[in-house]
C-alpha cells in the first residue's frame, strides 16, 4: 500500500515526461542510485474531452430578456451526459460547471474509455455526433463552438489511496482546476514535455496549494491526434467547494504565465 505522493507515468512516455533533473528510475537494490519504483497494471484508458463555449442566439433581435442561455445549456449538456451513459460505451463521464462567470468555455464534459472494451477512435466519432445533434442550433436556436479531442494520460502527481482507472470524485465537495494549453504540430519536443511540471504551472500548485484544499491528483494529459498538440492539466481536490477561496488563490498566478486557458470547476452532473 502505498503512502506517500508518486508520480505515475506511462513506460512508453517515461522518456518524455520524467521531469527534467529526475534520473531514470533504475531497478536494483542501491537505494542511493535509483527511485523507488513500484510496477502497476496498465489501466488501459483514455480520455475524450468536449469543450463548449458560451451560447450564443442565433437572432440576438428576437431574444427575450427573460431567456436563460446557460441553464438551457446546462440542461442540454446534462441531457447528452446521460445519453451517453445509457449507451455504457464510456466507463465514466461527468460534466464539468465552471464556477466563474462569463467564462470561456462554461461546460466541459469528460468521458473515461476502457480501451479493451471500446475502440476509442469509435466512441469518439459517435460522442461527436451525439453532441453535434443534442446541439443544433436549428433545433435550440443557439450556437457555441463545440472542441473534441482524444487525450491519454501521460503523467499524473497522485495522492494515496488512489484508483487510476476511476475519475469520480472522491466527495460531495470535489472541484478541479482545469488548465488547457495549445502547442503546434513539432514544438512538442522531449525537452519540452521533460518540463512540463514548469510550464504548465503543476510544480507551484503542488507546492502552493494548502493542504486544507484536499490535493488528491494533478494529472496531465496529452492529444492524440494528428496535428497541433492540446495539452490539458486537470487537478483534483476534495475540499475544493470548502475551501474555496484557499483553492483560488493560486488562479492569478497561473493566469499571469498567459499561455494557456484556466478555469475552475465542479461536477454537475455524472455516470
Amino acid at each position: 500500500m502505498l503512502d506517500k505522493d508518486c508520480f505515475i507515468i506511462p513506460v512508453a512516455s517515461l522518456d518524455r515526461f520524467l521531469p527534467a533533473g529526475v534520473p531514470m528510475p533504475l531497478l536494483d537494490n542501491d537505494a542511493e542510485r535509483s527511485l523507488s519504483v513500484l510496477e502497476v497494471d496498465d489501466p488501459k484508458i483514455c480520455i475524450v474531452i468536449h469543450l463548449m463555449t458560451q451560447m450564443e442566439p442565433l437572432e440576438p433581435i428576437l431574444e427575450s430578456p427573460l431567456t436563460m442561455p446557460y441553464m438551457k445549456q446546462k440542461m442540454v449538456a446534462c441531457d447528452l451526459l446521460s445519453e451517453i451513459g445509457c449507451t455504457r460505451t464510456a466507463a465514466e463521464g461527468m460534466l464539468l460547471c465552471n464556477l466563474e462567470k462569463n467564462a470561456e468555455f462554461p461546460f466541459i464534459a469528460y468521458y473515461v474509455i476502457n480501451k479493451a472494451t471500446t475502440d476509442p477512435a469509435e466512441f469518439f466519432h459517435n460522442c461527436r455526433g451525439a453532441s453535434l445533434r443534442k446541439f443544433d442550433p436549428r433545433t435550440i436556436r443557439y450556437t457555441a463552438v463545440h472542441t473534441f479531442d482524444l487525450f491519454n494520460e501521460v503523467a499524473t502527481i497522485a495522492r494515496p489511496p488512489l484508483d487510476p482507472t476511476s475519475k469520480k470524485p472522491s466527495s460531495p465537495s470535489t472541484g478541479f482546476i482545469v488548465s488547457l494549453y495549445k502547442v503546434f504540430e513539432g514544438d512538442d519536443g522531449e525537452k519540452f514535455e521533460k518540463n512540463w511540471l514548469y510550464w504548465t504551472g503543476a510544480r507551484m500548485i503542488y507546492r502552493a496549494l494548502p493542504k486544507s484544499v484536499g490535493l488528491r491528483r494533478i494529472t496531465l494529459h496529452k492529444s492524440a491526434s494528428n496535428g497541433d498538440k492540446l495539452y490539458l492539466l486537470i487537478v483534483e481536490c476534495s475540499n475544493f467547494l470548502e475551501q474555496l477561496n484557499a483553492a483560488a488563490a493560486l488562479i492569478p498566478a497561473l493566469r499571469a504565465r498567459l499561455c494557456g486557458y484556466t478555469g475552475l470547476y465542479r461536477t454537475s452532473a455524472i455516470f
